[in-house]
């Protein structure tokens, strides 16, 4: 059972109708000027699967199931298997092309230090499927029989701020494939025109605001840096509060990753208190939410945008937004609509969303004390039309 939810924001500002897309080149290497250029990914792992696996295919016990987290959402994560005490040597299985299945071809020897594997990566869903041919690098956690993952390769080239031109890199800085994560990509430019790129000075997050000549700019990138723009931010802000829905007193804690229409990142963490921002209009990106239930259990709520929403934040006012507000469950099944026969198999996918535009990813509870929280799963039940249960089973929510 699902204690009840929350949510947290992410926003976007007005953006700058005469900034110019630029295509930045990509380039497949894991260094860059003599720099690591690639960030390694922790890949979570569960005893059981978590996507079907195909008919009659089984793996021995010690085997551990997960998804590796490239692409926007969690649907276009690619299913891997990790076997790690495998007889032979620790053994992985890799859906490289994406088709949600596992054949012979797609299982891999850890023999070394690093795996290389080429994989296609889904970095466009709507309007339609966009993917891309990538080099994965998979290698063991430091501590533990863990795998971490990192999607070689960053984007190279030259962008202006102002009057002037800079040499750039965008770097991959959550390890999805994309280089348009706002917050967690990196963004390094050569502000001091000598060649180098100072990562004290001249790195970024992408979306922090950038100071040169007195202006202040945001970069902004699509999945592929096929599309770079640099805008100006207006002067002039805005106060933004989050509050939970039905729970004004709430001692519930957020952590929420806002993006501007220029792309600016922005993260709240506090609730009930206007926070000053730059003004425009703003929209979740993620959400984290810590809420305390009455039996001392807390329950931690993992959300990503599904759908855009707006919301303003007009200049010189203060603006209110309401976590929570309306949270509906929805049911997807690969049925198409069409009867199912005896024995059949179909797959069932529920989905929590959030105020029509955050999704839940996941949920975890945990008692006072306790390190790690015990992820919580919706239950499944298929009815017949005669109202008799035929079925019951369990399932995440990514």
């Amino acid at each position: 059972m699902i204690s009840p939810l929350l949510i947290l924001p992410i926003f976007y500002l007005a953006a700058n109708p005469s900034a110019v897309p630029v295509a930045l080149e990509f380039k497949d290497a894991e260094t860059c000027q003599g720099r690591p250029a690639v960030q390694y990914r922790a890949i979570e792992f569960h005893d059981a699967p978590v996507r079907p696996l195909g008919e009659g295919q089984k793996f021995p016990a010690g085997a551990k199931y997960g998804l590796l987290p490239v692409g926007p959402k969690p649907e276009t994560g690619l299913m891997i298997v990790w076997i790690p005490k495998a007889a032979g040597g620790a053994e992985l299985w890799l859906d490289a092309d994406g088709d949600d299945k596992l054949s012979e071809n797609e299982r891999h020897v850890l023999s070394g230090k690093q795996l290389e594997l080429p994989a296609a990566i889904t970095v466009q869903t709507e309007p339609e499927k966009k993917q891309v041919r990538r080099t994965l690098l998979l290698r063991r956690s430091a501590l533990g029989d863990g795998l971490r993952c990192a999607v070689r390769g960053y984007a190279q080239g030259r962008l202006r701020l102002g009057e002037k031109e800079f040499d750039v890199v965008l770097l991959d800085g959550n390890a999805d494939g994309c280089l348009d994560t706002v917050g967690h990509d990196r963004v390094w430019i050569d502000l001091s025109a000598d060649g180098r790129y100072d990562l004290l000075t001249e790195q970024y997050p992408l979306g922090k605001p950038i100071t040169q000549d007195g202006q202040v700019y945001v970069v902004r990138s699509d999945p592929l840096a096929g599309a770079v723009v640099v805008n100006l931010r207006s002067v002039g802000e805005g106060k933004l509060r989050l509050v939970l829905a039905g729970k004004p007193d709430s001692s519930a804690e957020v952590a929420a990753e806002l993006v501007s229409d220029i792309g600016e990142f922005l993260s709240m963490d506090k609730m009930d208190e206007f926070v000053p921002v730059p003004y425009g209009e703003y929209r979740f990106a993620r959400l984290q939410l810590e809420v305390p239930d009455a039996d001392g259990k807390t329950w931690s709520y993992y959300f990503y945008a599904e759908e855009p929403r707006n919301h303003p934040a007009p200049l010189d006012k203060e603006t209110t937004l309401t976590l929570l507000d309306r949270c509906v469950v929805n049911v997807q099944m690969s049925t198409e609509g069409k009867k199912i026969k005896p024995g059949e198999e179909f797959q069932v996918r529920p989905q929590v969303l959030a105020d029509g535009c955050l999704s839940l990813s996941s949920c975890d509870t945990k008692k006072k004390g306790e390190s790690r929280g015990t992820d919580v799963e919706a239950e499944v039940t298929v009815i017949a039309p005669d109202g008799k249960v035929v079925h019951r089973s369990s399932s995440g929510f990514a």
